[in-house]
């Protein structure tokens, strides 16, 4: 096959020869050439919109465009923001009731006497045990996990103030518990029960036990209480009466002059009097009585017991 080309002057002409297949490949190839030159300015034409060319106008739309943005993420800054500084607060007020639990507990330790290591408050808890596996489509969130732990502070909370209060009910019940001598230094002069009244000679019942001693020194309460009476008394001097409750009221009598006055809370080994020699009385000691429900008791088996 030949192809003559003539120019429109008809002042040269071309000749091309071939076969038909080669012609065919030739003009294919030059339509897909055009197709694409024309489909790629076709594309950026599409592409480029009105606010996409660089006009006044376009640049214009991309500011504002821009400046929203902008405006966006600062909102989501200040949000993320108020959320962090909700958590801060909330670990600040757990950190706060940690600190109350670590005292409330040092507080028990002492009061239990447990001051041998076993509860240290000022160590991390000891912690492990095997892992388990969990339910991967549950998610916890960190406020989620810190309400958690708040809640669990708060059990803990209830469970030691529920304890500290039987604990110091104990401690008051021992302190309250009559028990131990009224003097540190002194000697037994007389016991209770019948014996030779030192004035009459005659036999008499006594109702109490008496501690000689060196005037002045101290006469301290065998238990924690209340003093209910403090002053003068017929027979008894100078007096001071402790009610140390559950019926049980001691007296110290004959003394030098009364530390106490009515109303008074005293605690265990408190000095209430100093010893002298007031009212019915040979020479300076104390008159030691213990009345349970008003009756008289025998101070013997008080001052041997057992103070806990």
């Amino acid at each position: 096959m030949k192809v003559i080309v003539v120019r429109k002057d008809h002042s040269l002409t071309r000749t091309y020869s071939g076969n038909g297949v080669d012609l065919l490949a030739m003009l294919g190839g030059l339509l897909l050439l055009a197709m694409l030159i024309g489909g790629s300015f076709t594309y950026l034409w599409l592409s480029l919109t009105e606010e996409q060319v660089l006009t006044q106008e376009g640049v214009k739309n991309w500011q504002q465009a821009i400046d929203t943005q902008q405006q966006d993420l600062e909102l989501v800054r200040q949000g993320t923001q108020y959320q962090v500084d909700a958590v801060m607060l909330r670990l600040a007020e757990l950190q706060g009731r940690m600190t109350r639990l670590d005292a409330l507990g040092e507080r028990l330790v002492t009061k239990a006497k447990l001051n041998d290591g076993e509860f240290d408050f000022s160590e991390e808890p000891a912690l492990g045990g095997p892992q388990e596996a969990v339910d991967a489509d549950h998610k916890v969130t960190l406020l989620e996990a810190i309400d958690q732990l708040a809640d669990q502070i708060e059990d803990r909370e209830q469970q030691l103030d529920m304890l500290d209060a039987l604990i110091a009910n104990r401690t008051i019940h021992d302190d309250s518990l009559v028990a131990g001598l009224p003097v540190k230094k002194g000697w037994l002069s007389s016991r209770y029960g019948r014996r030779t009244d030192p004035f009459t000679g005659k036999p008499s019942w006594h109702k109490g036990v008496d501690f000689a001693g060196k005037r002045g020194s101290e006469i301290n309460s065998v238990a924690a209480g209340v003093v209910v009476f403090s002053g003068s008394r017929y027979g008894f001097g100078m007096l001071v009466e402790v009610n140390h409750g559950n019926g049980y009221l001691t007296r110290y009598a004959h003394n030098e002059s009364n530390l106490v006055k009515v109303g008074d809370i005293v605690s265990r080994g408190q000095p209430v009097a100093t010893m002298g020699s007031s009212g019915r009385s040979t020479g300076p000691h104390v008159h030691f009585e213990v009345l349970k429900d008003g009756e008289q008791q025998d101070p013997a088996p008080y001052l041997n017991r057992d103070k806990k």
